[in-house]
């Protein structure tokens, strides 16, 4: 589409339509937060920070945006990133990686003289996640999640377990929050567990013993990315084997806990068929609290249509909320799927449907400080960049790769954190 001719296509349209009925959600703008940006020969780091009484919540997001040497281009976002982490006594509960598993030991070597050039401990636990680049670079970026607590204190260490190995757990006034990353299907013998689906429930268990081994119960899960190699081969079977341990646990039930919110995409970090990140919250109730997002007005209950996950959870500490937004795409309230192959319709109906969850939490787009794009073919990613110039969208951090969606008629899904 030539974006400097106006064009009668239906998505025109159907685009100025839907705009202008979340018109305030999209264009609002939030009370003002501490925001900047770098950027160097092709790379960007954008930092989103939010104020609270006793601590700064930080995301960090370090991008490639240029074709290049993966080591080199990695380099110069890694040092940048390392610099930000020092400058403001960043404490990471999670860090995620992006890029192809090939470049991941240059990569991780190249982070590891970056971080110890400013004495930050680089054998803090991440998530590496192949990520297909779309920009010409075999890095894709990074995501960095931290706080830093005023008063210069530790309040975020490493923890291990042997079920799921290194976490990260932070201890706040009245709550402690526990991520604990690449959890996968590795059977008690050290090896994965043979087929997708026994991977799957190892998984799940591994999850459910390391935290217990941390003193936290799987029902205090408020969030998970769960990254599946051939998701459209098995995602049903995924889907069987989340929902038979979220039964066992109560979710769902009167009076049990709230489904988690989620990502199901594509991904993988090695050989295995699947594996999941994970984050629990313990509470007094007072200090911090959770809620679930189970619906909006563009979107039902996942559950309806088979899915055990929120649309997303509210994390309200110290007075203010970040919402962690699942994966979504272009969905209705029946659980169908819209505008098949329609990449430009099925981009604007994820983004309204995300802006509906926030206007209701009383945000709008601009309060998003880390998201992820995935995006099924190139095509799609070109048809979401023509509809954020085409309704100039606020610009917001994000790291876009290419990966299948939980059904093959969806092209696009994004997952966002929105701070509140």
């Amino acid at each position: 589409m030539d974006l400097t001719t106006p064009s009668p296509q239906p998505f025109l349209r159907s685009a100025q339509s839907l705009a202008e009925d979340l018109e305030s959600e999209i264009y609002a703008t939030p009370e003002s937060e501490a925001r900047s940006s770098w950027t160097h020969r092709g790379c960007r780091v954008e930092v989103r920070a939010s104020e609270r009484d006793s601590f700064a919540e930080f995301h960090v997001t370090g991008l490639v945006e240029c074709a290049g040497s993966a080591a080199e281009l990695a380099e110069i976002v890694l040092e940048e990133v390392a610099s930000v982490l020092a400058s403001r006594r960043i404490q990471p509960i999670q860090e995620k990686l992006y890029g192809l598993t090939a470049i991941r030991g240059e990569v991780m070597k190249r982070r590891e003289t970056a971080y110890r050039r400013r004495r930050l401990d680089p054998s803090v636990p991440t998530t590496w996640i192949q990520g297909l680049p779309l920009l010409g670079c075999d890095f894709v970026g990074i995501q960095i999640w931290g706080v830093a607590p005023y008063g210069g204190e530790t309040c975020v260490t490493t923890v291990e377990n042997p079920s799921t190995g290194a976490g990260r757990l932070w201890k706040g006034r009245g709550f402690r929050m526990l991520h604990l990353p690449c959890v996968r299907g590795i059977q008690h013998d050290g090896k994965l567990a043979a087929g997708p689906a026994s991977q799957a429930d190892w998984m799940f268990t591994n999850a459910e013993q390391g935290l217990a081994a941390h003193g936290f119960s799987y029902s205090q899960v408020v969030r998970t990315w769960i990254y599946v190699d051939r998701l459209l081969d098995w995602y049903g079977d995924l889907n069987c084997v989340r929902t038979a341990h979220y039964r066992r646990l109560g979710f769902g039930t009167t009076g049990g806990p709230a489904f988690p919110a989620s990502t199901g995409i594509q991904g993988r970090f090695e050989e295995e068929e699947c594996l999941v990140d994970v984050l629990a919250l313990e509470t007094d109730g007072r200090h911090a609290t959770a809620a679930p997002v189970t619906r909006s007005p563009r979107q039902d209950q996942s559950f309806n249509y088979g899915s055990a996950f929120s649309r997303g959870m509210t994390l309200d500490v110290e007075g203010r909320r970040t919402i962690h937004i699942s994966g979504t795409a272009s969905i209705n309230t029946a659980g169908d799927s819209t505008h098949l192959g329609d990449a430009e319709m099925q981009s604007l109906e994820t983004l309204m449907s995300i802006a509906a969850i926030l206007q209701e939490q009383g945000g709008t787009l601009e309060n998003i400080t880390s998201a992820t794009l995935f995006c099924k073919t190139r095509e799609a990613w070109e048809a979401w960049r023509r509809v954020s110039q085409l309704l100039r969208l606020p610009a917001f951090p994000k790291v876009c790769v290419l990966a299948d969606v939980c059904r093959d008629n969806l092209l696009v899904e994004m997952e966002a954190v929105a701070v509140i």
